[in-house]
C-alpha cells in the first residue's frame, strides 16, 4: 500500500522513515493511522534495501494519544471509523516471538529490523506505547510524556503494564500510571525511558547518524537474531535463554556475515554485509 493518508513513508540510504502525519491534531491516533503504521512496518521489513526503521511525528508532536473525537464517539456508543486496515498481527517473516506479540502495537516488537523512535514532541497514551515498543528511543530535550490512561477512566493498554516495568522498573511505572503526570525529557532520560536526548533542531540528525552506524557497520543478520534473543528472553528462564544463545552463536559462525566481518577486520576495511 503506497497511498497513505495519515502517515508518510520514505526510504533513503537503507533507512525507512515512518512519519505519523496529522500535525494539526498533534498526530493523535486514528484507526487509519494504526493500520497504515503497521502496513509501513511490514513494507520496510520485507524490503531487502531497508536495514533500519525510524518512527517519528510531523510538526510539534510525536503522538498525543488517541484522537479525542474517536474517544468521544466510543464513550457515546457511536460506530468507529470503519477503516478496514489490520492493526494487529505479527509482521510476516518477522521475529519468532511468543503469541502475545501479535497484538495491537505489540506487533512492533516482531519487526525483524532495528526500530528507532525519534520522539520530536509529546508522546501521550498510545503515543507512549508506540515509543516503548521501539528498540531505541531518541527524544527532543523539550518533549513531555504521560501514560494518561487513568485520567480518562482507562487502564494501561496494549501491554504497557508488562513492558514498561522492564524498561524503568515497577515503582517508577506505578508512579507514571497512578498519577498520569507529565514526565519531562530530562527525567525520562534519568529513569531510562529515553536512551538519547538532543536539542529539537538536532534530533533527526542525531537519529539518522545512529541509524547510519547500524546500516553501515554491523551485520543485519546479527541485529535480527540479537533482537529476537532479547525479546524472547523477557519471558524466558535463564537455561532456555542460554540454550537459544548457544544455538544462535553456532549458526552465526557458519554465516556469510561472520566470514565478511572477520575478513573486513583483518583487511582493515569497512564490511560489506549481506544479511546472510
Amino acid at each position: 500500500m503506497s497511498d497513505y493518508q495519515d502517515i508518510l513513508y520514505a526510504v533513503e540510504n537503507h533507512i525507512a522513515t515512518i512519519t505519523m502525519h496529522r500535525p494539526d491534531r498533534m498526530n493523535a491516533m486514528t484507526n487509519r493511522m494504526n493500520g497504515e503504521i503497521r502496513q509501513a512496518v511490514m513494507t520496510a521489513s520485507d524490503d531487502s534495501d531497508v536495514r533500519a526503521i525510524i518512527i517519528t511525528g510531523a510538526g510539534r508532536g510525536f503522538c498525543a494519544g488517541a484522537d479525542v473525537a474517536r474517544l468521544s464517539a466510543t464513550a457515546s456508543g457511536a460506530e468507529g471509523e470503519g477503516v478496514d486496515l489490520p492493526v494487529h498481527g505479527a509482521i510476516p517473516g518477522g521475529l519468532d516471538l511468543p503469541d502475545g506479540f501479535d497484538a495491537k502495537y505489540a506487533y512492533l516488537a516482531t519487526c525483524p529490523k532495528p526500530l528507532i523512535a525519534a520522539i520530536n514532541g509529546p508522546a501521550i497514551g498510545v503515543g507512549l506505547v508506540i515509543a516503548i515498543y521501539c528498540d531505541i528511543r531518541f527524544a527532543s530535550d523539550t518533549v513531555k510524556f504521560s501514560t494518561a490512561f487513568a485520567k480518562r477512566g482507562l487502564v494501561p493498554e496494549y501491554g504497557m503494564a508488562w513492558l514498561l516495568p522492564k524498561i524503568i522498573g515497577p515503582s517508577k511505572t506505578m508512579d507514571l500510571i497512578y498519577t498520569s503526570r507529565m514526565l519531562l525529557a530530562a527525567e525520562a532520560k534519568d529513569i531510562g525511558l529515553v536512551d538519547y536526548l538532543a536539542p529539537s533542531q538536532d534530533l533527526m540528525n542525531k537519529v539518522y547518524d545512529f541509524a547510519r552506524t547500524i546500516v553501515t557497520d554491523v551485520s543485519p543478520r546479527s541485529t535480527r537474531v540479537a533482537k529476537q534473543l532479547v525479546y524472547r528472553g523477557l519471558s524466558q528462564e535463564i537455561d532456555s535463554a542460554v540454550g537459544e544463545a548457544i544455538a544462535a552463536t553456532e549458526a552465526a559462525l557458519k554465516s556469510d556475515d561472520f566470514k565478511e566481518g572477520i575478513a573486513a577486520w583483518q583487511e582493515k576495511r569497512p564490511p560489506a554485509f549481506t544479511g546472510k
